[in-house]
């Protein structure tokens, strides 16, 4: 019987604070703090890197003076021609950015990322995503990886260089 008087005691106390404080427009919204530190910093490294994504697409755009979706695809047209497939990529991508509903970028993306796949090596594709996603080091990883199953890969060691250089 105590037990009960005293759970109802201690609800009728929350509730009238509850209302107590909405009514005097106090704030009672309710903090959890949790085990795990660091996640803002983690979620904060995140917002960032993106960040330096997009602000190297806006740079690339503005170096090539590319003002819209077709000026991106005649430039991805020109490295698909030369045979540079992952820089071709790299416009086509950028052009359906820029334009969404453009259904040629979209094509040419496509047969590039194809074409790019029947020419690589598994270790190299791997590489060239990692790349284009801003993950340097797992890029060099799987450039090495390359190198050390097919030495006679120059591409991969062109792009190893490349990569490291800058």
């Amino acid at each position: 019987m105590k037990i009960k008087n005293s759970i109802q005691i201690i609800t009728s106390i929350l509730m009238l604070c509850l209302f107590v404080g909405s009514a005097t427009a106090e704030d009672t919204n309710i903090i959890f703090k949790h085990d795990r530190t660091g996640i803002a910093d983690e979620v904060n490294k995140i917002k960032d890197f993106d960040f330096e994504l997009q602000q190297r697409e806006r740079d690339q755009i503005k170096s090539w003076k590319i003002e819209d979706s077709t000026d991106a695809m005649k430039v991805g047209d020109i490295y698909f021609n030369k045979g540079e497939i992952d820089d071709a990529i790299s416009f086509y991508k950028m052009a359906i950015k820029i334009d969404p509903t453009n259904t040629a970028a979209h094509d040419k993306y496509i047969t590039a990322r194809n074409k790019e796949k029947e020419t690589t090596s598994s270790h190299y594709h791997q590489a060239l995503e990692y790349y284009r996603k801003g993950m340097k080091n797992k890029a060099i990883d799987e450039l090495i990886s390359e190198i050390k199953q097919n030495p006679d890969n120059e591409q991969a060691r062109i792009k190893l260089n490349e990569i490291e250089s800058q």
